[in-house]
């Protein structure tokens, strides 16, 4: 799904669809916005799709999703998982991230999600869009350089922030993320 505003375009793309010439646009992305990132377009697992923005040929943010069950103190949800929001450093303060998130709540509720969650390192961005920490103890998949560990259950106390998307609520206790840490 690509739609056009203004100068920049606006993808949603799977990433199995994903081509080299994008891949290598989010290789190059991520080592701009992080300072240490793996040599790959994913932190630990292929995320289910992408949004991506371009101008031209120019990548100027991008948001993996995960889309999953989690078991929430006894009740399943759907969420979508965010891995890796970010825009070109020289693209920033041009609202690309808020209206990332805008589009992907919009994806959420249409299509009955019940959350949104992610591991935040800078909460303040998220909390002006409707997310609110959580302390829950939480227990993921533990990979390690392409490999499973075992299983990891930790405290992960305000990192973890969720947005609801519906009439569920976030309960406490502990969240079963099903998987790999998103």
């Amino acid at each position: 799904m690509s739609t056009t505003s203004e100068s920049l375009r606006w993808e949603r793309v799977e990433e199995f669809r994903l081509s080299r010439k994008e891949e290598e646009a989010i290789q190059q992305l991520l080592k701009a916005a992080y300072s240490v990132y793996p040599e790959r377009t994913y932190f630990r697992q292929l995320p289910d799709f992408r949004y991506l923005v371009w101008e031209g040929e120019e990548l100027l943010a991008q948001m993996s999703v995960a889309y999953r069950l989690v078991n929430n103190g006894g009740q399943l949800l759907r969420v979508f998982g965010i891995a890796d929001l970010c825009v070109a450093p020289e693209h920033q303060h041009r609202q690309l991230g808020s209206q990332l998130l805008e589009r992907l709540d919009a994806l959420g509720r249409e299509s009955a999600c019940d959350f949104i969650l992610l591991m935040a390192s800078e909460p303040a961005f998220y909390r002006r869009h409707g997310f609110e920490p959580v302390s829950n103890t939480c227990r993921w998949l533990l990979l390690h350089r392409e490999e499973t560990l075992g299983i990891a259950q930790r405290s992960i106390d305000q990192a973890l922030m969720v947005k609801p998307l519906g009439d569920k609520r976030w309960r406490e206790g502990l969240v079963d993320l099903m998987g790999p840490m998103i």
